[in-house]
């Protein structure tokens, strides 16, 4: 009985103590990614912000568990449309074509945070934008 006690009280003040704790709540009417003649173009709509400030665009690269932070853009309200152009993916090897895994975190004012589940896209080069960027490196 003892024990049944010390785990009702654990969980009461654990309830308690996250009760104080304001998470990141944001709805989205959709967050996408698709590939573009200079890069990915990252785009989403929001219905609330539930107090959210910023949102921190992350990318990986071939696997999705090597997040880095791209770009920070500053919340602007409920019901709101957001986009980044992320021109800084590349080829590796001389691959035409690479996938990049995206992701958001939306972050409130006291540091709170929560992510957006994670999105994909393969972004393939032509082969006349290949062919000029080989041309261009040659010059460099």
């Amino acid at each position: 009985m003892s024990k049944t006690f010390t785990i009702r009280k654990i969980l009461f003040l654990l309830i308690m103590l996250s009760g104080s704790i304001v998470f990141a709540t944001v709805s989205f009417q959709y967050f996408t990614a698709r590939p573009n003649s200079d890069g990915v173009i990252v785009e989403w709509k929001t219905g609330d912000e539930g107090g959210t400030v910023k949102f921190d665009i992350e990318r990986s690269a071939v696997t999705p568990d090597n997040f880095i932070q791209i770009k920070t853009i500053n919340a602007t309200g409920g019901n709101s449309y957001y986009s980044y152009q992320d021109n800084s993916v590349n080829f590796k090897n001389g691959a035409s074509s690479s996938i990049y895994y995206y992701r958001l975190k939306c972050v409130l004012s006291n540091g709170s945070y929560s992510y957006t589940s994670t999105i994909s896209v393969v972004h393939t080069v032509s082969g006349i934008k290949n062919t000029w960027g080989s041309i261009k490196a040659i010059f460099r």
